[in-house]
């Protein structure tokens, strides 16, 4: 995953840059920063950085003047080697200032690869700027292609053989040759034996010590997870049968059926990255919440604890599948959500469409009431089969 910082004052032009980039498909390869002084510039270039664009003109410190003054000492800090910044392996340099394109273009060439002239009533300069940085996303897709040091695991739900597995290893296969493969199957399961929580559970752990015994023979590769529905909750206990020792890299469930109050800690605790997808108009969920005792929507509403560097809710428009539907205009949700996580590392960018309105409010309420009527309705069956069981065998 590439690392790309963008250093500009101007806000339209990072936006044009950002936007670009995101029609020509490449977002999904790359970490992108922005940032609009050179102070802060020299913050993000204390770690090693792919590609600098950085504007010819720019302030000192955040909303300063802009001179090239500063942008030349930025420069001559990176070429530094008593200071601790890292120089990138490529710099484009970026200026609006026509006139003075040429004086600038000649210093700037001692330490960058090229200077654009980035006025924004032209187009030539972000073209130019799209064919460098897809060259470097090329390369970079070459190299990462020469060594399988990675696991993709991904885990299905009910009532499915999980065709979308398929899809989403033929999409990492796109671009990266890093990755070995584990589907880990359980045939059809039927939505009664789901819905009776002894046989859930008891399917449950039968399935998630067979992950955990692929974790933990796996310690040599950075192992991401994918765990859809059910099998969110195979994951979760997988994740009680793994050696204390043992790591995983990223954790991502999406439409989660588990109670939104469940206590994932050790899911949390045990990879670097976990993130729970959320689908707000996910309507399978509902049932879950409704109906099937000891479970909820998690992957509806989220899990209720706080989001940290390790852990996030993200919330999408959408039902119980939207995240292997197919898109004939511009990327799918694997391309565009999940292929920076899963290639790239911890980058993760956080995500919330949900509205706010009176009709959340009752809903609300009305689920609240839906928690104390299941509690009540189960602890009435337990006391019925117990007394039933009493006068039976007395």
């Amino acid at each position: 995953m590439l690392k790309i910082l963008l250093v500009d004052d101007s806000e339209p032009r990072g936006e044009l840059i950002k936007q670009k980039f995101r029609e020509h498909g490449l977002l999904p390869h790359m970490v992108f920063t922005t940032c609009i002084s050179a102070d802060a510039a020299r913050v993000e270039l204390l770690e090693a950085c792919d590609l600098l664009i950085l504007d010819v003109l720019l302030p000192k410190k955040d909303h300063g003047t802009p001179q090239a003054l500063h942008s030349m000492n930025l420069l001559k800090d990176l070429a530094d080697t008593y200071k601790p910044f890292i120089r990138p392996k490529m710099i484009i340099g970026l200026t609006a200032d026509f006139e003075g394109l040429q004086t600038h273009q000649r210093t700037f060439l001692d330490a960058a690869s090229v200077v654009l002239d980035g006025n924004l009533n032209s187009q030539d300069w972000i073209d130019s700027l799209i064919r460098q940085v897809t060259t470097i996303v090329e390369a970079s897709q070459k190299i990462e292609k020469l060594a399988t040091d990675q696991m993709l695991i991904s885990v299905h739900g009910i009532r499915t053989y999980g065709s979308w597995q398929r899809s989403l290893i033929e999409n990492i296969k796109k671009y990266s040759r890093s990755f070995d493969f584990v589907e880990i199957k359980y045939g059809y399961l039927d939505l009664f034996y789901f819905y009776v929580p002894w046989s859930r559970k008891k399917k449950a752990v039968e399935i998630g010590r067979r992950l955990a015994r692929i974790i933990d023979q796996n310690q040599d590769k950075r192992i991401v997870v994918v765990a859809h529905s059910f099998g969110s909750v195979v994951l979760c206990e997988a994740l009680k049968f793994i050696e204390s020792s043992s790591r995983v890299g990223v954790v991502i469930m999406c439409g989660s059926p588990l109670s939104e109050k469940t206590n994932i800690d050790h899911v949390v605790g045990a990879a670097d990255l976990t993130v729970n997808e959320c689908g707000v108009n996910d309507n399978v969920l509902l049932f879950s919440k409704l109906a099937v005792p000891g479970l909820g929507y998690a992957g509806r509403v989220g899990f209720y604890r706080e989001n940290t560097s390790r852990f996030l809710n993200r919330y999408h428009l959408g039902g119980h599948s939207l995240y292997f539907e197919e898109c004939q205009d511009g990327p799918t949700f694997v391309e565009g959500q999940w292929l920076p996580i899963l290639i790239g590392g911890k980058c993760v960018d956080p995500v919330d469409s949900r509205s706010v309105s009176l009709v959340q409010d009752v809903s609300v309420l009305f689920m609240r009431c839906v928690d104390k009527v299941k509690n009540f309705k189960y602890l009435l069956l337990a006391g019925v089969a117990v007394s039933f069981g009493y006068y039976l065998f007395k």
